[in-house]
């Protein structure tokens, strides 16, 4: 089986958040993946899920310019309500960039705008958006994933860096080539804590070689686990 190489550069900028300091822009522009499920054979019912699901991702990946992720996830329900069941309010335009079909569902990649200012308003208007923010320390981390070959692996570890470790604050999907992803990780916490994580995460086909370069990269090497001897 060939082996998966992802290679992590560490481009790391510490910032304290302060969304007073800066002038917000009007729009946040990012790519983003959605599936839909295939339902009775309905090709046009997944490809519609699929999109919608995306539009959504980027609508929640915008709310964390306000909002931490320990917010968003206590007042889900009112968001679900208020905000995502009118995704399309918020999004300003978008354009897919590649769709695949498959027999269980239908997948897009997108490239949408977001606008920040109607999203501020509600978030206000919901009594979401405090006068403050907590401060805290943010560590930008760009990776580029290069040589995926399997998909599915792409997607568990990507939904271990978004809901399985508490420290993320944010993973946006910022380019997409064949066999090549490269995404923006921030963190509020330390480089080292996070590399352990992915070092100790089990997953159930792969398991994760992590090696540092002198060049201060990091390369990250899905390996199946039929060759691991366990």
């Amino acid at each position: 089986m060939k082996r998966i190489v992802i290679i992590v550069g560490l481009l790391i900028v510490a910032v304290i958040i302060d969304l007073s300091a800066t002038e917000l822009p009007q729009v946040k522009e990012l790519m983003v993946v959605g599936s839909g499920e295939m339902v009775a054979g309905n090709v046009g019912r997944a490809r519609q899920d699929a999109i919608l699901n995306a539009l959504k991702e980027a609508v929640r990946i915008s709310l964390l310019e306000f909002i931490p992720a320990s917010m968003l996830e206590e007042n889900i329900v009112t968001l679900n309500m208020e905000i995502f069941s009118r995704v399309t309010q918020y999004v300003q335009t978008f354009k897919i960039l590649s769709e695949t079909g498959r027999d269980d569902g239908h997948e897009v990649l997108l490239q949408a705008q977001v606008d920040l200012h109607k999203l501020k308003d509600s978030l206000s208007a919901l009594g979401l958006l405090g006068e403050k923010v907590v401060q805290e320390e943010i560590v930008r981390i760009r990776m580029v994933l290069a040589e995926v070959s399997r998909y599915p692996w792409y997607r568990e570890f990507e939904d271990f860096l978004r809901e399985g470790l508490e420290f993320v604050r944010g993973v946006q999907l910022r380019s997409v080539m064949t066999g090549e992803f490269t995404m923006d990780i921030e963190l509020a916490g330390d480089i080292q804590s996070f590399l352990d994580a992915l070092t100790t995460k089990e997953f159930e086909e792969f398991f994760l070689e992590i090696h540092q370069t002198l060049e201060g990269q990091v390369m990250v090497r899905f390996m199946p686990r039929e060759a691991s001897g366990s």
